[in-house]
């Protein structure tokens, strides 16, 4: 039996930089700028919900994801140009 948990999955510090690929300054910066969302703190550890994180991702690919390559003018053969 699967016991499902009313509250979101907490990810470490170390979770969050492996996920996006950055070192534990990088991401203390970014939580500084405010680039970031702030972590829970507990204790002397820091957390953030999962959803979030993945949800801050999400925003940051939105103009990757929407990305559409240009579109090609159809090429007239030569000599025979439009007027």
């Amino acid at each position: 039996m699967t016991v499902v948990s009313p509250f979101p999955k907490l990810l470490g510090k170390a979770e969050v930089q492996q996920l996006l690929d950055i070192s534990d300054r990088t991401l203390e910066k970014m939580v500084r700028a405010r680039r970031f969302p702030p972590p829970l703190r507990l204790g002397k550890t820091v957390r953030w919900a999962e959803a979030v994180v993945l949800q801050w991702l999400a925003a940051r690919l939105e103009p990757q994801m929407a990305w559409q390559p240009p579109k090609r003018f159809a090429r007239t053969p030569v000599g025979t140009a439009k007027a």
